[in-house]
């Protein structure tokens, strides 16, 4: 939509991509199509700061501006509107057991092809075939999955207080280039974070204060970027438990969200994680060119 001026949309506040990262890869016309505006606010938020190069912008600055407008009218907001729309689920559609079509591929035959494989079973859940390794030497990795949910209690009041400090930081999901996603210094210099970071942050300071915490990258069903990160940390009764933080920023974004998604004394696990036995700076394909790769997952009807 092009023919209205979009006066809500401002650079004020944004994190732009610095400099060296930048990558301009839309032109102007795109641009104006994802932020839903006109040539006269594309030229004020130039004017107000945004990045651009030979007309051209960097396709992260436009997707955070446009997720974080407030405008609703923009492709990233009615994007992740539609995405995260499962979030308003009940609680037995946020626990109850999932049985899932797993395909992981690279578009490429490299030689050197290195898959992580889905590891439900380390939650309670269930992978067909079982892996005999944590990562596969091929260009493709297919199995048959089931996830369970849980929602247990934080029984921490550090750890609750831990959550509910980083709820409170004011902190803001954004696209980063590979360089800066796992910076967790920019949780707390510029208030934004990718779900790596945000865990690696939040990891650390769980064990600052005592306890027994890494983090978790894996897969997420029904996301944008499938790819995912969080937290898991040894709660006071012994008990491995899962905190996602970048969980409770998307739910506090969704009008009726669930409650257990935004609640700090929850340690909750919904249906819908898929790890993998690799933590934030592991990857789930490692391979000698930049052809992308592929993740699918898909509900079975049982």
């Amino acid at each position: 939509m092009t023919g209205v001026m979009n006066t809500e949309l401002s650079v004020d506040g944004m994190y732009l991509i610095p400099p060296e990262h930048h990558v301009p890869d839309t032109d102007r016309a795109t641009a104006a199509q994802l932020l839903g505006c006109d040539d006269r606010t594309i030229d004020a938020l130039v004017n107000g700061g945004l990045t651009v190069r030979d007309d051209r912008f960097d396709g992260r600055d436009l997707f955070n501006l446009g997720l974080h407008s407030g405008t609703g009218a923009t492709v990233p907001e009615q994007a992740f509107a539609f995405s995260l729309r499962w979030m308003r689920g009940s609680a037995n559609a946020l626990l109850s057991p999932r049985t899932l079509a797993f395909t992981l591929t690279t578009e490429c035959a490299c030689a050197d092809t290195v898959l992580a494989v889905p590891r439900p079973d380390r939650y309670g859940g269930t992978v067909t075939p079982p892996p005999a390794h944590d990562v596969v030497r091929a260009s493709a990795v297919t199995a048959t999955i089931r996830t369970e949910g849980r929602a247990v209690p934080l029984r921490s009041p550090a750890l609750r207080g831990l959550v509910e400090e980083f709820a409170g930081l004011g902190v803001r999901w954004v696209k980063l280039p590979d360089a800066l996603r796992e910076d967790e210094s920019l949780v707390t210099s510029r208030r934004v974070a990718t779900c790596e970071s945000a865990s690696r942050y939040l990891a650390r300071r769980c064990r600052d204060a005592g306890y027994a915490a890494t983090t978790r990258i894996g897969w997420i069903v029904g996301m944008l970027d499938l790819v995912h990160a969080w937290v898991e940390v040894t709660d006071d009764d012994g008990e491995t438990k899962i905190v996602d933080p970048v969980f409770s920023l998307f739910a506090a974004r969704v009008p009726g969200a669930n409650p257990l998604l935004t609640d700090p004394s929850v340690a909750l696990r919904t249906n819908r994680l898929v790890p993998t036995a690799l933590s934030v700076g592991g990857r789930v394909a490692r391979h000698g060119c930049d052809l992308p790769v592929t993740v699918r997952i898909n509900p079975v009807k049982e």
